[in-house]
């Protein structure tokens, strides 16, 4: 441990000692924490922030980010090491605009154990973005998690089979109400909001919670949508996934293989079909456990439909419970066709193996809502818009401005 910590602190003081080339400060800059793929990144650049820090230590991640942004100054060790000082020496600046990142999931995510921050690895490094949001004093901050944050409790205690997020006791929500409580002790406005990808122009459903703030206490709002399932007199019908990926006759990337057992069960499933398309034998015998619960079962043996967003793209295509079959082909999607339905640009570069790419991929922010996410908050931020809050209205009177 302490030859860990040496090869860290000799990582940071090599770091903020290199002479960086501050730049031009006529854009807003942004710095991000658990970069992963740069989606979040991406998109603010689009909306008119400049990328001038990354941090990430998944080995795919660095090289993914070197491929892409390889002047941007990247911190590639744990978070819990990283200081606010550190970030200030290596980009050569003192204030910053935003600072945005998505914490690791996992610990709160509803299809796991939901050890929150009793998983010592991963759950409490949503404290460590606050951390750093104290440290840096950046104008605004974004952080982006599953939502099952909403939910999450400060003390693992065994839940029921298949609770799915349920409220069973007072510990449920005690997550987030601590976060709001740290944000709000710091002197940042704090707002939240459950978005689906699909509402801003994504082809593809996939909720995501974000957690917004301002150093100035101005109350934090989130993007008006802009398309909807069926399109109305204001909002665009959702993007299918045919536009995005039938063109795709060169794809040469990495895709996983079915085992021919799932391969038996997907070949009897038509497009958009899942597990309620094979017999009833079939659903038995191929789901297990599973087939007796009351929810989170449609990811079960699921094809994709032309005519419809796809599902959440994870991180796993291939697995039986998060199925992510080609609408008429027996295999999952490919990474570039998972990258396109992300709304990656199609000369992005993904680093490592072809199942780190997928993790890449699976836990990204789709390009397309970060960049409406950065064009709001450079409006607040300009003070350009008073937009109504998207925010679920319990979660908004619990974010208390201070």
């Amino acid at each position: 441990m302490l030859k860990s910590t040496n090869r860290i602190n000799r990582s940071i003081r090599s770091l903020m000692t290199k002479k960086t080339q501050p730049p031009k400060q006529e854009r807003l800059v942004s710095v991000s924490l658990f970069s992963g793929a740069m989606g979040l990144d991406l998109g603010f650049e689009r909306a008119g922030f400049m990328p001038v820090f990354a941090a990430d230590n998944m080995s795919a991640a660095i090289a993914t980010i070197r491929a892409n942004r390889p002047e941007i100054p990247l911190f590639e060790d744990d978070i819990r090491e990283l200081r606010g000082e550190a970030i200030r020496a290596m980009t050569g600046l003192t204030d910053f605009d935003v600072l945005i990142g998505g914490p690791p999931c996992q610990s709160f995510s509803t299809a796991g154990s939901r050890k929150s921050v009793d998983d010592h690895h991963t759950g409490p490094l949503v404290f460590e973005f606050i951390r750093l949001v104290e440290e840096l004093r950046p104008s605004a901050f974004l952080m982006e998690n599953v939502k099952g944050l909403l939910s999450a409790s400060l003390k693992w205690r065994a839940l029921p089979y298949n609770n799915n997020g349920k409220r069973i006791d007072e510990w449920y929500g005690s997550v987030m109400r601590e976060l709001v409580s740290r944000v709000n002790a710091i002197g940042y406005s704090v707002a939240c909001a459950e978005l689906n990808a699909a509402d801003y122009g994504i082809p593809q459903r996939r909720i995501r919670v974000f957690l917004m703030g301002f150093r100035d206490k101005l109350l934090p709002t989130f993007p008006v949508p802009t398309h909807s399932e069926t399109g109305d007199l204001f909002r665009k019908p959702w993007e299918t996934i045919r536009p995005y990926i039938s063109h795709l006759s060169d794809d040469t990337s990495h895709c996983a293989r079915f085992s021919p057992r799932k391969l038996s069960y997907l070949r009897k499933i038509p497009s958009g079909g899942n597990w309620r398309d094979l017999s009833l034998q079939d659903q038995m015998a191929s789901m297990g456990r599973a087939f007796h619960a009351k929810g989170g079962r449609s990811g079960y043996w699921r094809r994709l439909s032309w005519e419809e967003p796809a599902p959440t793209i994870l991180t796993e295509p291939q697995n039986a419970s998060t199925a992510l079959c080609h609408p008429d082909l027996d295999r999952p999607l490919s990474v570039r066709e998972c990258a396109v339905l992300q709304t990656f640009p199609e000369n992005w570069k993904f680093a490592g193996r072809g199942a780190e790419q997928y993790r890449l991929i699976g836990n990204a922010v789709p390009v397309r809502l970060a960049e409406a996410l950065g064009r709001h908050m450079r409006a607040l931020l300009a003070r350009e818009v008073q937009a109504t809050s998207a925010c679920r209205e319990d979660v908004i009177m619990m974010a208390a401005t201070g």
